[in-house]
């Protein structure tokens, strides 16, 4: 054995004899070296391999989540879609209800417009936009139908007080302004009309109002004088019988009374005024027959 080898010596038992492995130093060295070699390789490639294990993990993330948000995207699109059609439609029926009621539709608010892009080929970007848009006609249509709503509102309040239906049913038998007194023969002015009809046929209230007067008056008979809104009042005079009682509301085409001759009158007919602010209205401007 040389000066500056290494040596191994291995012994299995006691009683076997042991053996001496010799290696050379440049031997000893270059094993030493292969082995650091490949430990450095092994650690290396450990380390590549968690490297790339780990951006093929945040890949599958991160493909996952475009999948995701693709989904949520034409989700969102669909639905984007579904409220342009509803708006369009919304639109097309409030166009069409302002024409009927008369309003003036160029004074009411909206877009010019329905958009040429389809949603589905829009960018992000786009899709806001458009997005905004809808929510601006949105907001408009709203205006409008709340504009259309109040409309009829107050149409219906208006229709509901306006006296528009026959108090009656009968034939008209005097006409409203001057006549000859039926009486006394001198013309003097009639203050309504005159509605023949049998005697204890009903007598309806020809707008919502409330009963102020039922009871006899001089002339009239037993009379029946209704109050309704925006000054405008209704009297039924010659009744054979009142069937309301002041301070009772009534809704139009509700029984007031029935058909008589009391008062000054000469048969059974109904007196029937229009008054607006107390003041006496041809009721042919506001009763429409049958």
């Amino acid at each position: 054995m040389r000066k500056g080898d290494f040596t191994i010596i291995l012994a299995r038992f006691a009683e076997a004899p042991a053996k001496a492995y010799c290696f050379p130093r440049k031997l000893a060295a270059a094993v030493g070296i292969l082995t650091f070699v490949f430990i450095s390789c092994f650690i290396l490639s450990s380390l590549h391999y968690y490297q790339m294990w780990k951006k093929t993990s945040e890949h599958d993330r991160l493909r996952l989540e475009v999948d995701q948000l693709r989904k949520e995207n034409q989700t969102f699109r669909l639905a984007a879609n579904n409220l342009a059609d509803q708006l369009s439609a919304l639109e097309v029926v409030s166009k069409k209800v302002t024409i009927l009621s008369g309003l003036n539709h160029q004074g009411m608010g909206g877009l010019g417009g329905p958009s040429n892009t389809p949603l589905g080929s829009l960018t992000t970007r786009g899709l806001t936009d458009q997005l905004r848009q809808l929510g601006v006609k949105s907001r408009s249509l709203e205006s409008d139908l709340r504009q259309l709503q109040d409309f009829y509102t107050n149409r219906s309040i208006l229709l509901a007080a306006t006296p528009a239906i026959p108090p009656v049913h009968g034939y008209p038998s005097a006409s409203y302004g001057y006549r000859l007194d039926p009486f006394t023969g001198v013309r003097d002015f009639h203050s309504g009309i005159d509605i023949s009809a049998p005697r204890g046929n009903k007598v309806l209230a020809t707008a919502d109002g409330l009963a102020i007067y039922a009871q006899g008056q001089v002339g009239y008979g037993r009379l029946v004088v209704l109050q309704h809104k925006f000054g405008l009042s209704t009297r039924y005079g010659h009744l054979s019988q009142v069937a309301v009682k002041v301070g009772q509301r009534v809704k139009k085409g509700d029984i007031i009374g029935y058909v008589g001759s009391t008062g000054r009158a000469t048969g059974p007919h109904l007196h029937y005024e229009v008054r607006l602010n107390g003041q006496p209205m041809n009721p042919m401007l506001f009763y429409r027959e049958g």
